[in-house]
C-alpha cells in the first residue's frame, strides 16, 4: 500500500512538474501553430512570465515534494520496503511524464537542436559559422541563447544529435522531444550501470545507490527535463567503470574515451584506472575535477554541474553523510533558480542569493545529519 502510495504521489508531482515546465517557454517561441495550443501557451507563459510570485511559489512546492518523496524513498528501501523492480516502476514511469516536459531551466536543448541542423540543413560545420549569421532565415534565432558563439559540443556529442533531429521530420516539438527522449535513456542507463557496479561490490545496498542518483531532484530536473547532456557523459563513465570491475579492460578504456570525447571533465577518473578501482576514490576523483572546474576565472557553479557527482555517491549508498551532503547541494543548486523565477533577471542582488543558497543549504543538511545522529546515539543508551 505504501508503495503504490508512493509511485502515485511520484507520478503526481513529475505531471505538476511537467505542467510547470510550459510556462517558462521563452516568449519567442510558437511551439505549435494549433490556436488551441497558443491559447494554452499563452495562458501558462502569463504565469512564468507575469505571475512571477506565483510561479516562484509553484517552483518551491514542487521541489520540496520531490525531496520529501527522495527522503521517503530511501527510507523505504533501507527498510527493505522497495524491491529493485518496483524502483524500476518509479524510475520509467517518471521518466515517461518528464520526457515530455519543456526544457524549462535551460536553453542548451535549442543549441542541440541547433548544430543538428547546422549540419543536416545547412551543410554547414558548426565549428566554423555563428548560428548569428543565419539571423534573416532561421526563426530559431530569436530565442537561442549564445548565438554570438560556435558550437561549444564536441563532434561525438554532435553526432548524436542527428538522428533525434532526422526522427522529427522538421516538426520542432517532436524534435525537441526526440533529443529529450535520448538523454532520457542515457538517464535510465547510468541507473542501471550503479546498480550493476553495485551488484558487484554492495549487493545489499544495490537498489539503494539506484534510487539515490535516479530520484535524486536535481538529476530528475537537469537530465529529463532540461536534458543536459553530462548525464550521458556520466553514464558512459559509469559504463567504463562496470567493465573495468569486469576486467575488460580494452573496453572500458574505449568507454572512458568516449566519455571524456564527449564532456572532458571524466578525464580525471584516468588515476582509477592506475590505482585501483574504489568508490570513493572515483567520487573524489570526479570532486576534484568539479573543483579545478569551478576554480577557474569568473565560472560559475551551475546546477547541472552537481550531475557529475551525483553517480558517484550513489556508489556509496553505505555513507548516508555522503547522500545527505550530496542532497544539500542539490536543493541549494536548484534553489538558485528561484531569484530568476521570482524578479527575472540575473542582476545584484541575485549573485549574492545564489551564493548563499548553494553554501548555507548544504551546511544545514549537514549539520542535520549530524545532530539526528546524535540525538539517536543519545536515545539508545537509555
Amino acid at each position: 500500500m505504501k508503495y503504490k502510495l508512493l509511485l502515485f504521489a511520484y507520478i503526481i508531482v513529475s505531471f505538476a512538474l511537467f505542467l510547470y515546465s510550459y510556462t517558462q517557454v521563452d516568449l519567442n517561441l510558437t511551439l505549435s501553430r494549433m490556436s488551441a495550443w497558443q491559447t494554452i501557451q499563452k495562458a501558462f507563459q502569463h504565469i512564468g512570465y507575469f505571475q512571477r510570485p506565483l510561479s516562484t511559489a509553484i517552483y518551491l512546492g514542487i521541489v520540496a515534494a520531490l525531496f520529501l518523496l527522495y527522503g521517503a524513498t530511501l527510507v523505504m528501501i533501507r527498510r527493505r520496503g522497495i524491491s529493485e523492480s518496483q524502483l524500476w516502476k518509479v524510475l520509467l514511469g517518471v521518466t515517461a511524464v518528464l520526457v515530455l516536459s519543456y526544457p524549462a531551466f535551460s536553453a542548451d536543448m535549442f543549441n542541440y537542436m541547433f548544430t543538428a541542423k547546422t549540419v543536416l540543413i545547412y551543410h554547414k560545420s558548426p565549428y566554423a559559422v555563428l548560428p548569428i549569421q543565419f539571423s534573416g532565415v532561421e526563426p530559431w534565432i530569436t530565442f537561442m541563447r549564445w548565438v554570438h558563439l560556435p558550437s561549444a559540443y564536441t563532434p561525438i556529442w554532435i553526432a548524436l544529435t542527428l538522428l533525434p533531429y532526422i526522427l522529427g521530420f522538421g516538426y520542432f516539438l517532436l524534435i525537441m522531444w526526440n533529443m529529450k527522449l535520448m538523454v532520457a535513456g542515457f538517464y535510465l542507463a547510468a541507473v542501471w550501470g550503479v546498480g550493476k557496479i553495485l551488484e558487484r561490490t554492495d549487493k545489499k545496498n544495490m537498489v539503494l545507490g539506484m534510487a539515490i542518483l535516479g530520484l535524486n531532484p536535481l538529476i530528475m530536473i537537469e537530465s529529463l527535463v532540461s536534458a543536459h547532456n553530462d548525464i550521458a557523459m556520466m553514464a558512459i563513465a559509469v559504463l567504463a567503470m562496470y567493465l573495468f570491475i569486469l576486467h575488460k579492460r580494452f573496453a572500458s578504456w574505449v568507454a572512458m574515451a568516449i566519455s571524456a570525447a564527449m564532456k572532458l571533465i571524466t578525464v580525471f577518473l584516468v588515476p582509477v584506472y592506475f590505482l585501483g578501482f574504489r568508490r570513493g576514490l572515483a567520487l573524489g576523483a570526479m570532486s576534484i575535477g568539479l573543483v579545478v572546474v569551478l576554480l577557474q576565472p569568473n565560472r560559475e557553479f551551475l546546477p547541472w554541474y552537481f550531475v557529475w557527482i551525483v553517480p558517484f555517491v550513489a556508489l556509496l549508498p553505505n555513507k548516508p553523510v555522503f547522500t545527505v551532503l550530496a542532497s544539500g547541494f542539490s536543493l541549494g543548486l536548484l534553489l538558485r533558480y528561484v531569484p530568476y523565477l521570482y524578479l527575472g533577471h540575473w542582476n545584484a542582488p541575485v549573485p549574492t542569493i545564489k551564493w548563499w543558497v548553494t553554501v548555507v543549504t548544504p551546511m544545514i543538511f549537514l549539520i542535520g545529519f549530524y545532530v539526528f545522529s546524535l540525538l539517536g546515539r543519545f536515545t539508545s543508551k537509555r
